[in-house]
């Protein structure tokens, strides 16, 4: 299920800075890759979009009363 998710994006990056950003509809594209439908604008990113390696957690909010937190980690390529 979706609750079980752990996502690694890949990114280029050089000393833990990455070059663009990772956003929502990267979560998006990242989840339809394992078969899971979610529309960008449901997901939100702690200041819009990640600019930095590491490990983080995003929101999904699928309704007004149904969220929940799916961590993931930005890795270089």
């Amino acid at each position: 299920t979706i609750n079980n998710l752990h996502l690694t994006l890949t990114a280029k990056a050089e000393e833990e800075k990455i070059f663009g950003a990772i956003t929502a509809a990267d979560l998006a594209a990242a989840l339809q890759e394992k078969g899971v439908e979610v529309d960008r604008k449901c997901i939100l990113v702690k200041g819009d979009n990640i600019k930095e390696l590491g490990k983080y957690v995003a929101k999904i909010k699928l309704h007004k009363e149904v969220e929940f937190e799916l961590p993931f980690e930005v890795v270089a390529e």
